[in-house]
């Protein structure tokens, strides 16, 4: 391999006259090459900015690399190892040194960050898929607990069906009642079994399963449920919004409209927010039911690694939680 050395000996008070000076220049060079290029790129440049498709600030980082290359190898090779072995590894008096010397430092630089960047892609390929299949192994349990709630959900759906048609014609208001329980029990069964689907039908599942708490409550519902924002064609995790609601309606007090309870969701361009905020039922404790806060996590930590923020906070009378996910 061709490292540009060209070597002139003439310095007769080097201490260490070596006759094969490439020797010393070549461990000098896979120093630089492997212990500082190639290893920068690789846990640095090659993650921060080729990975996350940052080109302009992936060809700065290098130049950098690219100065780093050159001022390294030159304090090795044309001062410290001068100085032991008279050798350079230029002509140093050449007019053509610091053409070559550049030339040879793009050239170099360009090769290790190609190999470090191809070696950083491999594994994150193979790290990519490991995390997809453990995801899907945390989704099907999710769903597996969802359907041992469930009984024949088969013959429910095509009982809730035909009570629908019984009762759409004398009494519509329990006819949409059905139809809703009907619709709630279908995607929870069915559709639930993808790790994302559309924002649009997490929303109506949502709402269709507030309905239900808003009917058997009439009068007495206080529940400030509020979603603010345009719903496109976003996806977002499936049943994962779901967590926050049922803590409130199962272990919050919802019938207080002195003191109601809160579920807000924010839609943005490039991220959603959900928090919500109720007063605590004394004997109940929170994030301990459904799916639970720690599967959560692991479901939220395998789709977004760290770009995701999930927190709660608890008083002796109130609780509340947010989570905010990219879109």
């Amino acid at each position: 391999m061709d490292m540009g050395w060209n070597y002139v000996t003439e310095n007769k008070y080097a201490p260490l006259q070596f006759k094969y000076p490439y020797y010393l220049m070549g461990i000098s060079f896979n120093l630089v090459f492997y212990g500082v290029i190639y290893t920068l790129n690789y846990k640095i440049f090659a993650p921060r900015y080729l990975y996350t498709k940052k080109f302009v600030q992936y060809a700065g980082g290098f130049l950098v690399l690219l100065i780093l290359f050159m001022g390294i190898r030159y304090v090795l090779d044309e001062v410290l190892l001068y100085n032991l072995t008279g050798a350079h590894n230029y002509y140093i008096d050449s007019e053509e040194f610091s053409r070559r010397y550049l030339f040879d430092g793009i050239y170099y630089t360009l090769r290790a960050c190609l190999y470090s960047s191809l070696v950083f892609l491999y594994f994150k390929t193979l790290k990519t898929r490991n995390k997809i299949h453990q995801l899907e192994i945390e989704h099907k349990k999710a769903a597996l607990n969802v359907l041992k709630s469930q009984i024949e959900p088969h013959f429910l759906l095509n009982t809730l069906n035909s009570f629908y048609e019984e009762l759409f014609d004398t009494q519509p208001e329990t006819a949409e009642g059905v139809m809703k329980l009907s619709q709630l029990l279908q995607y929870v069964t069915y559709e639930t079994q993808h790790d994302v689907l559309p924002l649009a039908k997490e929303l109506k599942f949502l709402q269709d399963y507030i309905y239900f708490y808003k009917k058997r409550f009439e009068d007495q519902f206080a529940v400030d449920f509020q979603i603010q924002g345009d719903v496109t064609i976003q996806q977002v995790p499936s049943l994962l919004m779901i967590h926050f609601v049922e803590n409130v309606f199962k272990h919050g007090v919802i019938n207080n409209h002195n003191d109601p309870a809160n579920i807000h969701i924010k839609i943005k361009d490039t991220f959603l927010e959900i928090e919500t905020y109720n007063k605590k039922n004394t004997s109940e404790k929170y994030m301990e039911k459904g799916i639970g806060m720690n599967n959560i996590q692991k479901r939220l930590t395998l789709m977004y690694k760290d770009n995701y923020t999930m927190h709660n906070e608890e008083t002796e009378t109130h609780f509340k939680a947010y989570l905010k996910i990219p879109l």
